[in-house]
């Protein structure tokens, strides 16, 4: 592509690789550990958060078409190269389920699960009825997340390091660096995982030259995630089912 990266470009990376990392950085020293929230509030923070998601996706997409630049390169086509990438799939898949298992895998590995849901990601879903407002956050995770870190900033670093040593490494790497780093609200061992996650995706989207099928692993990881907390806190509180984990009520510590 002529004229990529531009200035634009440098300060879209500049509030992607930097701002937003040091915002999460600065979430994660407040911590979650005092906080709890209604259904009603999570379900303004699932919906806030889409609009945000929404936000960024769009300008990054405006600027993109406003340099006509083509839609193919950040990876808005159909799939290509099927034989080159299926392989990938099967692996990240493995992979996922691998650690699922082994995070649920004793009641003890459970306990230590629902204590850091609670205290990292109280905003999680506990109740069937918080589900709707929380797959359309997913959706949109899944989406415009996947246009800003894959289809936009492993195409900048692309062109960026064109002519560099390791150029196809340090355009998945420093994305998914930059990805992970943004979820350390979550914490550290949450930043590992989200980074091979990343990296699985971004070599997914340059074999298959499409973010499709990286959009819809991303939205399922996520649905999944918030699935899976309903049913084990659901299991080891069932009052869950009829009140809110507010302040007054919320379950002791065990």
């Amino acid at each position: 592509m002529d004229k990529f990266p531009i200035w634009v470009d440098h300060i879209l990376a500049f509030i992607f690789c930097i701002a937003i990392p040091l915002y999460a950085a600065k979430q994660r020293s407040k911590g979650f550990s005092n906080l709890t929230f209604s259904s009603e509030q999570k379900k303004n923070i699932y919906i806030s958060g889409s609009f945000s998601l929404f936000i960024m996706g769009a300008v990054v997409m405006v600027v993109w078409l406003l340099f006509k630049r083509p839609l193919a390169e950040m990876g808005l086509t159909q799939p290509t190269n099927f034989q080159s990438w299926w392989w990938l799939v099967i692996v990240f898949g493995l992979v996922y389920a691998l650690d699922t298992v082994l995070t649920l895998s004793s009641k003890k590995s459970i306990e230590t699960t629902i204590d850091n849901w609670k205290k990292r990601t109280p905003f999680l879903p506990t109740k069937n009825n918080e589900l709707p407002e929380y797959l359309l956050l997913c959706f949109s995770a899944g989406v415009f997340e996947e246009i800003v870190y894959r289809g936009y900033l492993v195409n900048y670093c692309w062109y960026l390091f064109d002519g560099y040593n390791y150029q196809q490494l340090l355009s998945v790497f420093l994305p998914a660096f930059v990805f992970s780093v943004a979820h350390f609200y979550q914490g550290g061992k949450a930043v590992i995982k989200i980074f091979v996650l990343a990296v699985f995706f971004g070599y997914l989207f340059i074999f298959s030259g499409s973010l499709l099928m990286v959009m819809i692993l991303h939205f399922f990881v996520d649905a999944i995630g918030g699935l899976l907390t309903i049913k084990y806190m659901k299991e080891k509180y069932p009052q869950i089912n009829d009140q809110d984990l507010t302040p007054e009520n919320d379950p002791p510590n065990e």
